[in-house]
């Protein structure tokens, strides 16, 4: 029997390879979940995209700025930053927030807009498959139906997307004075 050159051998495990390999995996689409942070505003739960909101923080001590708004609490001091922060109730509903120890800062950084939002409390972050968005909003939304963009529903509740994109081009949350 002859002897099989080095060339014929790595043909015929070329060969073998190919003859019992499968193909290669397909390449499946992968869809990032929807994950938003959870809160609450006059009641009402709330998520806003987690690309908004930069940071959640207590209340800090602000510092009040004459001839603004009575929804504007003052300015802030941030890691050396001064930052206005801007009371959702008072803005959406015309009654100031009463701050508890759950009450938050939502820090967002939006079309140039830096704010610190007050809110009545937060719940950390929500995930959701972005198929179980549902475009209605809910139907006694008041004011706050202006920055509304759909619904994702839980377990638990019914949770509201606020728009931060909406927020900050509405010319009457731009305009404190």
């Amino acid at each position: 029997m002859p002897i099989a050159s080095a060339f014929e051998i790595l043909k015929e495990i070329d060969s073998r390879c190919r003859r019992n390999s499968t193909g290669l995996p397909v390449a499946k689409t992968v869809v990032d979940d929807w994950i938003g942070i959870g809160f609450l505003i006059n009641g009402i739960p709330l998520l806003a995209k987690m690309d908004d909101v930069s940071e959640i923080l207590p209340p800090p001590e602000t510092i009040r700025v004459p001839g603004v708004t009575h929804w504007v609490k003052g300015l802030a001091n941030v890691r050396g930053n001064l930052i206005p922060v801007l009371d959702m109730n008072g803005f959406l509903y015309g009654e100031p927030t009463r701050i508890s120890k759950q009450s938050r800062i939502l820090v967002i950084n939006k079309s140039g807009v830096v704010a610190g939002l007050l809110v009545d409390e937060v719940f950390g972050l929500r995930r959701f498959k972005p198929e179980e968005h549902r475009q209605e909003v809910m139907p006694d939304a008041g004011t706050m139906g202006a920055y509304l963009a759909g619904t994702f529903v839980d377990q638990v509740r019914h949770w509201n997307v606020f728009s931060v994109k909406k927020l900050t081009r509405a010319e009457h949350f731009l305009r404190v004075v």
